[in-house]
C-alpha cells in the first residue's frame, strides 16, 4: 500500500496487490493480446476477486446491456480501460487510459508522460500528444503544440522541443512528428479535446507546420 513506508508522494503509485479480510483480488497487466507484461512494461490491468464468483463486490455489469457487460468482464476478467506498470517490488503505477496509450512498434507510450515533458518546455503553451498512423511501426507519436510568446513555429523550435523530449524521455517516446498549431480545443474547464484537434478526414502530417522529426530519432546517439 502507498499509505505504509516508504511513501511515494508525487509520483502515480497506487500501491501494491494484497489480501484483506478475505477480499482478496486477483489482478494482470496484459497487451493487446492478452498475453502478461514483465515488469516494467505498460499493460492494461485487469481485476476479478479470488475464489469460485470473480465478480462478487466489483463491478458486476452494465444495466440492460449484456453486450457491453461480456466485453467488459472477458475471461472472466474485468478490463479496467487503464494502462499500469509496475515495478520489481509489485508496486503498481498509473500510465494512462488505454485509449490514449500509442503503441509504438511493439512498446506502450503514455501520451501523458510526454505531454508532462512538453509543458516544461518555456516555448510550448499548451501540448496534446496523439497517436498518427505509421506505415512501419503502426504508430507515431505527434506532439501538437501550440508555440508560446512570439516563438515563430518553424523547424528550428521542432529541433529545440525534439532534444528537449530526447533528454527526458526514452527515444521510442519521443515525438516522430511535431505540428504547432494556434489554438487547442478545450472544455469549460479547459481539458483539451483531443478528438476535435483535427478533422476526421485530415491526416495531420500533412498540414504545412508539421515536421517529421522520425529520422531524427533514428540518428541520434545518446
Amino acid at each position: 500500500m502507498v499509505s505504509s513506508e516508504p511513501r511515494q508522494v508525487g509520483t502515480r503509485a497506487v500501491g501494491r496487490p494484497r489480501g484483506n479480510l478475505g477480499r482478496d483480488l486477483d489482478i494482470r497487466l496484459v497487451d493487446d493480446n492478452g498475453n502478461n507484461v514483465p515488469a516494467g512494461s505498460v499493460g492494461e490491468l485487469l481485476v476479478r476477486r479470488s475464489g469460485s464468483d470473480p465478480r462478487k463486490g466489483l463491478f458486476s455489469g452494465y444495466l440492460k446491456d449484456p453486450q457491453a457487460t461480456d466485453e467488459a468482464w472477458r475471461d472472466n476478467w474485468f478490463h479496467t480501460g487503464d494502462a499500469f506498470w509496475q515495478d520489481d517490488t509489485g508496486m503498481l503505477h498509473f500510465a494512462e487510459r488505454k485509449k490514449n496509450i500509442i503503441r509504438r512498434s511493439g512498446e506502450n507510450i503514455a501520451a501523458m508522460e510526454v505531454e508532462a515533458i512538453l509543458q516544461q518546455h518555456p516555448k510550448a503553451l499548451r501540448v496534446a500528444v496523439i497517436a498518427v498512423r505509421d506505415e512501419v511501426r503502426g504508430e507515431e507519436v505527434m506532439a501538437c503544440v501550440v508555440p508560446a510568446g512570439e516563438c515563430v513555429p518553424e523547424d528550428q523550435l521542432a529541433d529545440e522541443l525534439f532534444q528537449w523530449c530526447f533528454k527526458h524521455l526514452a527515444y521510442y517516446k519521443t515525438p516522430g512528428w511535431i505540428v504547432f498549431l494556434e489554438e487547442l480545443p478545450s472544455t469549460r474547464t479547459q481539458k483539451i479535446q483531443k478528438t476535435k484537434i483535427f478533422p476526421a478526414n485530415v491526416d495531420p502530417r500533412s498540414l504545412p507546420l508539421a515536421f517529421d522529426l522520425r529520422d531524427r530519432k533514428r540518428c541520434v546517439v545518446r
